[in-house]
């Protein structure tokens, strides 16, 4: 282990969540110089950061609530194909959480959490560079730019207003018509209204990949990570099913079992679990260079190392439900409209819950009341994205010094 790895030392932390989001904060914790061990009840990687639609996603600086929200969601509900299902008994029981993300839809608050996000989300890249050098990982990222491909001109015209808005928030982008995407994705299919094109996307070629390499340069450089099902959290450790694990700090980055235990704590997080979908085709069915958002549809299309994956799905329901994945077929399937190869047979599927709060921000800083843990949770869409920016915001936490961000807009502070 050497000097560059491991500092003087600061002090022991637990953090619980093997997911990218964990390790991430966990790597940045012990180049600080503290010494880390990582809880899960699963191995690195293989909660929601496995499953994700696998996008670097610049673009994505709108909060989930807009002006019209209800209407639009309504709509939604009413579509027995569409991507959005919320199971009647858990929007009753997050009845809360859900008044509050509507009203999130007015226009003043919209435009605050969109200037909030894309002041993080701009920083995304810079965060993410050197981690990948530091895990020898690069080669599982592309900056590849990414096409929203829009089936109707119609959809296309009035989509103009958010990208205009997202170009005054410092994202690029560039209208093309149909001819002029093909020409950048020939794959697409010659019925398209035309697309999108936003050069600062990228994607990830494997999930898992990039957790095990991230979990592999914190167990070389000393730290642990320790399959173990946590039952509880307090200021001064993790207690698991074999044990207790004690830390001078401790992080929680659970993922959508995040507010359980925030709740020992005494601390209120407005944290739902939406499940995402989606099904891989096999690589060799489609020539797909960069990734796709099918607008109309919901749907991402990510050219990966093991195949194609098609992602969608906002399943408002508990972590651990039964998959439904009859629900998620007519979504995920009858694409070939849209991009060559998109009608292949799938050769797997997957499920799992994203930790969704009602402005779309993660929730990042101390816990009320327990200083000594950091929260990291509430990523929603925006886990992979955001990792690394998290895992240096923490740092800075930890080290006691000012993050980078603007830490009032991931307060946990702001849900009082």
């Amino acid at each position: 282990m050497s000097s560059k790895d491991t500092p003087p030392g600061r002090g022991t932390v637990a953090v619980l969540g093997a997911g990218l989001v964990g390790l991430a904060c966990a790597r940045a914790l012990q180049r600080a110089g503290f010494q880390v061990t990582v809880v899960d009840r699963g191995g690195p990687g293989e909660g929601a950061s496995f499953g994700n639609a696998s996008h670097i996603a610049t673009a994505s600086v709108i909060p989930q609530a807009t002006p019209g929200i209800l209407r639009q969601t309504i709509n939604l509900l009413r579509d027995p194909t569409g991507p959005l299902v919320a199971r009647p008994g858990y929007v009753a029981k997050h009845l809360p959480w859900f008044l509050r993300f509507i009203n999130n839809g007015n226009p003043a608050t919209m435009k605050a959490g969109s200037l909030a996000m894309a002041a993080m989300i701009g920083k995304a890249w810079d965060s993410w560079l050197p981690v990948l050098d530091d895990i020898r990982a690069r080669h599982l990222v592309k900056q590849s730019g990414a096409l929203h491909v829009f089936r109707s001109r119609a959809a296309l015209d009035a989509a103009q207003g958010s990208y205009a808005f997202r170009r005054d928030l410092g994202v690029a982008s560039e209208r093309l018509d149909a001819d002029a995407a093909r020409a950048i994705e020939p794959t697409l299919s010659a019925g398209i209204g035309g697309a999108m094109h936003v050069p600062s996307m990228g994607y990830v070629t494997d999930t898992l990949s990039l957790s095990l390499a991230l979990a592999a340069r914190i167990e070389q450089a000393g730290g642990r990570i320790v399959k173990a099902t946590a039952t509880g959290l307090d200021a001064k450790g993790i207690q698991t099913q074999d044990g207790r694990i004690d830390a001078d700090l401790v992080v929680l980055a659970a993922g959508a079992w995040s507010q359980a235990f925030a709740k020992q704590l005494g601390v209120h997080i407005p944290l739902v679990s939406e499940r995402g979908y989606h099904v891989m085709l096999p690589r060799d069915s489609s020539a797909l260079r960069m990734p796709l958002l099918l607008v109309e549809r919901k749907v991402a299309v990510t050219p990966m190392e093991k195949g194609i994956r098609l992602a969608s799905m906002a399943e408002f329901d508990v972590p651990d439900a039964k998959p439904d994945h009859d629900r998620a077929v007519p979504v995920l399937t009858g694409l070939d409209g849209w991009a060559k190869g998109l009608d292949a047979e799938p050769i797997s599927r997957w499920v799992g819950p994203r930790p969704s709060v009602p402005d779309s921000r993660p929730v990042i800083g101390r816990a009320p009341g327990a200083p000594n843990v950091l929260l990291a949770c509430g990523h929603g869409h925006l886990g992979l994205t955001l990792a690394a920016l998290t895992g240096d915001a923490i740092t800075a936490l930890a080290l006691g010094q000012e993050p980078e961000i603007d830490m009032e807009a991931v307060s946990p502070l702001r849900f009082r």
